[in-house]
């Protein structure tokens, strides 16, 4: 039987914000019981850091024009699979 792969990226906020009001593991139980209905299961979770330095200099320069308070910030990969129907 034949497997269907989905990869999923979560966001979470930087900065003040994400420090105080992000709750990874919320985030990440949202997107498992949102795919769950169609069949998909959650088969690994990767850690997501950028890793391109315009990025990580775009990220500072947000952080800095809002006095530390928000940025986007990194996240999770979360790899799903299901049966092909």
């Amino acid at each position: 039987m034949a497997k269907e792969s989905l990869v999923a990226r979560i966001s979470l906020a930087g900065g003040l914000v994400g420090a105080v009001g992000t709750n990874p593991r919320k985030a990440i139980q949202d997107k498992v019981d949102e795919l769950a209905p169609a069949g998909w299961y959650c088969h690994q979770i990767l850690p997501h850091a950028t890793r391109n330095i315009l990025v990580i200099f775009v990220q500072l320069l947000i952080l800095l024009c809002t006095l530390g308070i928000w940025t986007f910030g990194s996240g999770y990969l979360l790899l799903f699979h299901r049966d092909s129907p």
